[in-house]
């Protein structure tokens, strides 16, 4: 009896650090760049955008519309998907090992998932890889269910149905999704029992379905210059599409140990002696299909161009679905502290840059301090400046000054394509003055060139417990020109 208490306390704390820790994180920081910038594309409605599909941008349309603009409503929805994920996942757990564990089993089930490294970090800011997780669990989930019911009775096409508009989901996220459709493929093709499905008009109809809801993907792209797909295959890979690098490739695999957890893929061979006639093993197939089909997928797109070690996400969700199994009794609990550690460090590097622990910088962390002070800076200098245009060097800065005025009527001008080039049109702008933010490392001289002069405005120092992180400038440019340089914006 006392060891099935500590069997689940022990697994409900290490839930419950994690919570506390992601709380924390919400407390402490503000809203990041990225975070700011899908917030905005939120306010500005479109059918797709720049370099990812709609469904983040649209369902924070409907948070801003309820609840308004602040830092709580930004990431309210983080918190909704992590809700949605713990449900699935509990209930995944209560139908697989019900007489084995108790409430024990799935605890330990979903504490392996959420202790993934890239699913613990990449989650807890307001980016798309949060929806993407908590669709592509749901999604699993609902496969499963239809391989378990129609190779033991030939019935379950619902679960079918349901999988299919949840990847449908998963891939309106973040393009990466549509990784799930062809892991599902490979489980087909390699159960015996299930390839029998394929006779069927039920999966072709499952999968046109899924294809179906990226008609706004699709149709944005067809009347914008197929923007997304010339960021992706051209202007990412810069023309090293005929010249693939090895190193490249390794460095991925690397940076995969890194992001599913070192412990978790040293006992992922203990996956290979599952039954294949088991509801365990069945889901087991089905996991290690998406997980092997997207690793295999990233790996060869990692030879001609950088690929981040959150693209890879869905394997590792798929891998820590099952990763209770991989981990054994032991291990489970070095997977659970590492990620502890990282996400602490995570957490006080956000919070308190550059961080009081080591093993996380992000240099760009200061930088999300201080943008209700550059907005008042701001103010005032369109009251000494009145016709001037709002404009930042960077994207993320743009999107931050947006947040923090609660207003849209602030562009990018940078040689770095972003949404904001698809919003703006340069032309417009012809001769006006603008007030731009820039810093250091985002400096004044990417945007000089688009104007007649530039002066120094003010300087906002950002000051966080009693010293100064960064400092950003306001400058005033006069006469807007269009260059040859891009489009300006």
């Amino acid at each position: 009896m006392q060891q099935t208490r500590l069997g689940i306390a022990l697994p409900a704390l290490a839930i419950a650090l994690i919570i506390a820790l992601r709380l924390w994180f919400d407390a402490a920081t503000p809203p990041m760049g990225d975070e700011a910038y899908y917030w905005i594309w939120g306010q500005r409605l479109g059918w797709s955008y720049f370099d990812h599909p709609p469904l983040d941008a649209w369902l924070q349309a409907g948070i801003a519309a309820l609840f308004g603009w602040s830092a709580v409503s930004l990431r309210l929805l983080t918190w909704l998907s992590f809700a949605g994920t713990f449900i699935v996942l509990w209930l995944m757990g209560g139908e697989l090992r019900p007489a084995q564990g108790g409430t024990a089993w799935p605890l330990r089930a979903m504490l392996v998932l959420l202790s993934v490294p890239v699913v613990a970090l990449f989650t807890m800011p307001a980016f798309h890889d949060h929806l993407l997780v908590f669709f592509t669990v749901a999604s699993i989930y609902c496969f499963w269910r239809f391989a378990t019911r129609w190779e033991e009775s030939g019935r379950g096409i619902g679960n079918l149905y349901a999988a299919a508009v949840l990847l449908g989901f998963a891939t309106l996220s973040k393009y990466n999704g549509a990784l799930l459709g062809v892991g599902y493929l490979v489980a087909f093709l390699a159960r015996p029992k299930l390839r029998t499905a394929l006779r069927r008009y039920h999966p072709y109809l499952a999968a046109l379905l899924a294809v179906a809801m990226q008609a706004p993907v699709i149709y944005w792209n067809l009347t914008d210059g197929l923007a997304t797909l010339s960021f992706h295959f051209l202007e990412r890979p810069s023309g090293h599409w005929t010249r693939p690098d090895l190193r490249q490739g390794l460095f991925f695999l690397l940076y995969g140990i890194a992001a599913a957890g070192p412990f978790l893929l040293l006992g992922a061979p203990r996956l290979l002696r599952s039954r294949s006639d088991t509801r365990e093993g069945t889901l087991a197939a089905i996991a290690g299909s998406v997980f092997v089909a997207s690793t295999l997928i990233m790996f060869a797109l990692s030879l001609f161009t950088d690929v981040l070690l959150h693209w890879n996400i869905v394997a590792y969700v798929a891998l820590g679905i099952i990763g209770v199994w991989a981990l054994g009794r032991w291990l489970i609990w070095p997977h659970v502290l590492v990620t502890l550690y990282l996400l602490a460090a995570a957490v006080m590097g956000y919070t308190h840059p550059p961080g009081l622990l080591p093993g996380f910088k992000d240099p760009g962390a200061e930088a999300n301090f201080g943008w209700p002070e550059v907005a008042s800076a701001v103010i005032a200098a369109e009251q000494q400046h009145p016709g001037a245009f709002l404009a930042a060097t960077k994207y993320n800065y743009a999107a931050q000054l947006s947040f923090a005025l609660h207003r849209l009527d602030v562009t990018a001008i940078n040689p770095l394509r972003s949404q904001y080039d698809l919003w703006w049109t340069a032309a417009d702008h012809i001769g006006q003055d603008a007030i731009i933010v820039a810093d250091r490392t985002n400096s004044i001289s990417l945007s000089s060139g688009h104007f007649h002069s530039v002066s120094k405005l003010a300087d906002v120092p950002v000051m966080l417990d009693g010293r100064q992180i960064w400092n950003f400038e306001i400058y005033l440019g006069t006469g807007y020109q269009v260059t040859d340089a891009g489009s300006g914006a």
